[in-house]
């Protein structure tokens, strides 16, 4: 009898349950949905707790009566619940594009990295989403985003309102269009990219499907990766300036760069669906897709034994203890609003998109404590290789004490220092071509080993000098992805 009271109790205890914060802003993102949640208690426990709290209302009815007030109370709020989110609780409201390998575009340009250019379109994304509030914010980041794309970005409503933060759920490649014929110099390459994002103003919030539309010049050759984080000059690497406000003519070699002369632009933005979703600020947003079935690569099996015959030392125990360190690394200093313990552990691209984060919970003065954060279990979806880099994207289950508290008083604001929550997300990693061995599961420097507060935010390393956030030495997490949205 104890047994099933508590029972009882624990399936009550869930009815409450919220969605809180991490890295990735699994906090403020539910784009998926109908597929189903990792929250719901089952027809089975529904009657089991009815049947139990009758028997507890007649035999003991001191204990059975504030239960049964606590279930109404608990019944009721789910339905306001539902009700208050029922335009944005059904899932997408599109169907999501599957995604597709680029690497037809090295048919023309054989330098072309997917990877690579997925990092910059990450970063281009976020970007021009936070600027978008005005054209002298979009004119940071012209050279990259065509004039039509950035009226669109700037008529979008609301208007002219700062966006507070951007959270890519997924961003997926769905279309590669290169010119037919070999010796075709006048064409363009397009390529399309689709991005799931949740977009915060002051006072709305957005979820979003969104195609982009990349274009280049098809005699355009990638530049080899480099280290930048910022939106340079395309012709030339300096730093942006136009020689007159408005015009798109680089100060520094007086080019033309809005056109896709030089590298890849914007040219078109084509929204498939938006609906305004609660504030993610003071709104919880359920949890959504841990239960789904793993998205798993054509192959992906026969591509892991590639890599593995190629580099022995590559075992999946040594890729998942890299992991494991990179993701207790990196929620520990997430807790603590400093990400400088693991910037030598992510991408630049991803750093850019946290920090981001960060900043915003020290201006609003909030901290999101995660606590017992652990990965349950883990499962290789997929891999992309070219000459560059190895992507290998891992889904990963993991569970903790996520709750979000004042700094000032350590006042809760949003969560339970009790309960645990149970989640899923997509984590890719990168590492260089060139580099082989055994992953290394020590919190250093993977060139000489100095301690990784010696990395600086441009990703070098104080010690050694080399740059070491692009995957050159060994695997760092180039991105996060929602399990309720990813597509492959």
């Amino acid at each position: 009898m104890k047994r099933r009271v508590l029972l009882a109790l624990a399936i009550l205890a869930g009815l409450t349950a919220v969605a809180l914060a991490r890295p990735g802003g699994g906090d403020s993102f539910s784009g998926g949905g109908g597929h189903g949640s990792s929250s719901g208690g089952g027809g089975g426990a529904a009657f089991e707790l009815i049947y139990w709290t009758l028997r507890l209302i007649i035999y003991y009815p001191q204990l059975g009566l504030p239960i049964l007030g606590g279930i109404v109370i608990g019944l009721i709020w789910n339905a306001y619940k539902k009700a208050k989110n029922k335009d944005w609780d059904s899932g997408p409201p599109v169907e999501l594009q599957r995604a597709t390998e680029l690497t037809d575009v090295q048919r023309v340009d054989p330098e072309f990295s997917q990877v690579a250019f997925e990092d910059f379109a990450f970063r281009l994304f976020s970007t021009a989403q936070r600027q978008r509030s005005s054209a002298d914010g979009l004119a940071t980041v012209a050279p990259y985003v065509s004039e039509l794309a950035r009226k669109a970005l700037l008529e979008r409503e609301p208007k002219g309102e700062p966006v507070l933060s951007v959270v890519v759920g997924a961003m997926r490649a769905f279309r590669a269009d290169i010119p037919n014929k070999s010796d075709d110099k006048t064409g363009r390459v397009i390529v399309g990219l689709e991005y799931e994002a949740n977009v915060t103003t002051a006072k709305h919030t957005y979820y979003s499907v969104e195609n982009w539309l990349f274009g280049r010049d098809v005699r355009v050759q990638s530049k080899p990766p480099g280290a930048a984080k910022t939106f340079p000059c395309p012709n030339c690497g300096a730093p942006w300036e136009t020689v007159n406000t408005g015009t798109q003519v680089c100060a520094s070699c007086n080019q033309v760069v809005d056109n896709g002369r030089f590298d890849w632009i914007v040219q078109q933005v084509i929204v498939t669906a938006m609906d305004q979703r609660p504030p993610t600020v003071t709104t919880d947003v359920p949890e959504r897709g841990t239960d789904l079935p793993t998205y798993r690569q054509d192959n992906v099996d026969g591509r892991w034994m590639a890599l593995r015959t190629e580099d022995p030392a590559m075992t999946e125990p040594a890729l998942f203890a890299r992991l494991g360190m990179i993701y207790t690394r990196l929620n520990d200093a997430w807790a603590h609003n400093d990400l400088v313990p693991v910037r030598g552990l992510v991408s630049d691209g991803l750093f850019d998109y946290l920090q981001y984060w960060i900043t915003t919970y020290k201006q609003q003065g909030y901290r999101n404590e995660l606590v017992d954060m652990r990965i349950t279990h883990s499962s290789i979806a997929k891999i992309v290789r070219d000459q560059w880099f190895v992507a290998i994207t891992i889904r990963v289950w993991g569970t903790g004490k996520d709750y979000v508290v004042k700094i000032a008083n350590g006042a809760l604001v949003r969560g339970s220092k009790h309960r645990e929550r149970k989640y899923s997300e997509y984590w890719t990693l990168i590492r260089a071509t060139a580099y082989r061995g055994e992953p290394k599961a020590a919190p250093a420097c993977p060139n000489c080993g100095a301690p990784l507060e010696q990395i600086t935010q441009a990703g070098d390393c104080q010690h050694c000098g080399a740059h070491v956030t692009a995957g050159e030495f060994d695997w760092v997490l180039s991105k996060i992805e929602q399990d309720d949205t990813y597509r492959g």
